[in-house]
């Protein structure tokens, strides 16, 4: 359950050093993300030469040594694959073409990224359970963007990725497995490194002719924005925006804020959830909603068990891969967040988008934003900043059940199981009641459906339930789904029946057992419907739906039929 939090006096960041915890459980198996103690003195002076000509100016001409660039770097990293061709043919052809990319922004990233020692003196932090919140400064998630852009983030750290097991340090690799072959993950991840090159290329100037890499210094042309938490007041460049990731867990939980802040969080209990009367909140529903534009609200990704799912290879763009597409910073999790658990979800505070998108898949493309007035849609120039150096956007990850077997998401376990998951990413930014005087809602859709298999109606209703527990409205986005146009309609009934989260989630139970008695019964989810629109009431009228858009997953399940009722069908038959 999400309670009042309470905010702790800040302390400094930095003062204790930052060391990792592997499977082993013992300190300091850390991501030492510097090139140089894990390639040795040799490559490492390969490294520093190559991108030092870059930096310079001395930029390869044609496509053919813009390729052998790239292998010379993937070599003296020792992260080139023998025995099959790099799949970067569209980027060296790119940067063939395109002399103002190569001859400005591309020696800006190499300054960057040949600079990932002093960016990060002490490595990276893993994100464990005991570990739960990580905080990047901007310019230090450009560097590791532009290291992997260049492949020289340290993929040898093989003993790490034995220890961890799940953890997939080779997972943020761009030139084995089409991601820049693919061309709207291309462009998205080149208008991101255009762009940061505009915001904070005078500050990086700044902390070069300073020497100091630890803050840049707000000057004439290094334009800072000043920020007030807690008191405290400070000025904040470009480069020192933060970007926060947190793992939210069931236990109670102290989180530290990038400044040394702490703020305590109450324990998640899915049992107190499911028990207790708890109101379920306001649920809307936009038929042509899309969650990416759903300004101040927590925005789902529905995820894979590794956040980011299959964004590095070309042929895949689900809701996750498109969400890093347009907000290339998500990638950088890829290195410090092992494989959530049943009993975990991310949360991400700050990554903004840099393009617009249209189509899904095959038909995926991305396109300069054109922003209307009074939106900010999670754009780059647009969304304020937050007290605390953060960009007001917030990125839920969480992790449906892949339905392998129909009837088994609607056991008992399974139905808690996805309560608790949604209930933990809804938490969402740990030090959101100490900035806002109101919770954000919940911008979501189709979680665990689709790809997952699952039923789309009874992830409504568990997420309803879990944005009852974390206080705060949901916001169903359609996209454009019309067999969705009563679902508000319905909502509104079903709260009128069951008005909380322990008499929803019991009318769900109970409809799910009836329907098991039925020989011949579907178990296709709840059916709020017909308790919710009974005899004596108002909504006991033909022109309700029966079915809250059946069928909705539009994939078949593993006997290869759809679903073929909705979840409010179930609940009406319980009359």
């Amino acid at each position: 359950m999400c309670s009042k939090k309470e905010l702790a006096s800040p302390k400094r960041p930095g003062q204790e050093p930052w060391s990792g915890l592997g499977a082993s459980g013992h300190e300091d198996e850390r991501l030492g993300c510097i090139p140089a103690a894990l390639a040795g003195e040799s490559h490492q002076r390969r490294i520093q030469k190559i991108l030092s000509g870059i930096e310079g100016g001395d930029i390869p001409s044609s496509a053919s040594e813009f390729e052998d660039f790239f292998v010379d770097l993937l070599r003296a990293a020792g992260n080139y694959r023998g025995g099959g061709q790099l799949r970067i043919q569209r980027l060296t052809t790119f940067l063939a073409h395109d002399r103002a990319f190569s001859t400005t922004t591309l020696p800006f990233l190499a300054s960057v990224a040949m600079r990932i020692q002093v960016l990060f003196p002490q490595g990276l932090k893993h994100m464990t359970r005991l570990r739960q919140s990580t905080h990047l400064r901007r310019i230090q998630v450009l560097c590791l963007m532009a290291a992997s852009f260049f492949g020289i983030i340290p993929q040898n750290q093989r003993k790490l990725l034995r220890a961890w097991g799940r953890l997939r340090l080779n997972a943020l690799d761009m030139h084995h497995r089409g991601f820049l072959e693919r061309e709207p993950k291309l462009k998205a991840a080149l208008i991101y490194f255009n762009s940061m090159r505009k915001t904070m290329g005078t500050c990086w100037q700044q902390m070069l002719k300073d020497s100091d890499f630890t803050q840049a210094r707000c000057t004439a042309t290094c334009l800072c924005q000043e920020i007030t938490f807690d008191g405290k007041t400070r000025n904040v460049s470009p480069a020192d925006e933060i970007i926060s990731f947190y793992l939210h867990t069931p236990a109670a939980t102290t989180f530290e804020g990038p400044e040394g802040e702490s703020v305590s969080r109450d324990e998640v209990d899915v049992n107190t959830i499911i028990t207790q009367p708890l109101p379920l909140p306001d649920a809307t529903v936009d038929i042509y909603g899309d969650i990416t534009k759903s300004d101040g609200d927590l925005q789902v990704d529905f995820a894979d068990m590794y956040v980011g799912g299959l964004s590095m290879w070309e042929g895949h763009v689900a809701q996750e891969e498109l969400i890093f597409a347009l907000r290339p910073e998500l990638h950088v999790i890829m290195l410090f967040m092992s494989a959530m658990k049943d009993d975990e979800a991310v949360v991400v505070k700050g990554a903004e988008s840099f393009v617009l998108y249209s189509g899904y898949e095959g038909t995926f493309q991305v396109f300069p934003p054109v922003v209307p007035v009074g939106s900010h849609w999670s754009i780059h120039g647009y969304t304020p900043l937050d007290s605390m150096g953060r960009r007001e956007t917030t990125v839920v990850a969480i992790d449906a059940i892949i339905v392998k077997n129909e009837r088994e998401q609607y056991s008992t376990p399974s139905m808690k199981r996805e309560i608790l998951k949604a209930a933990l990413g809804f938490q969402g930014d740990p030090f959101e009641d100490a900035i806002h005087a109101t919770r954000a809602g919940v911008a979501t859709g189709k979680w665990g459906c689709v790809i997952f298999g699952g039923d789309n109606e009874l992830k409504t209703l568990m997420q309803w339930i879990s944005a009852a527990a974390a206080g705060r409205e949901l916001h169903y986005k359609a996209f454009g789904d019309t067999r969705l146009s009563h679902m508000q309609v319905t909502l509104h009934a079903i709260r009128e029946k069951f008005p909380t989260t322990r008499d929803l989630f019991e009318a769900i139970v109970q409809s799910v057992q009836q329907r098991e008695e039925r020989p011949n019964g579907c178990c296709s989810t709840i059916l709020l419907a017909s308790s919710a629109m009974g005899s004596n009431n108002e909504y006991d009228q033909p022109r309700v739906p029966t079915v809250l858009g059946s069928g909705i997953c539009a994939i078949p399940n593993p006997g290869g039929r759809a679903h073929p009722t909705g979840a409010w069908e179930s609940l009406r038959d319980r009359s």
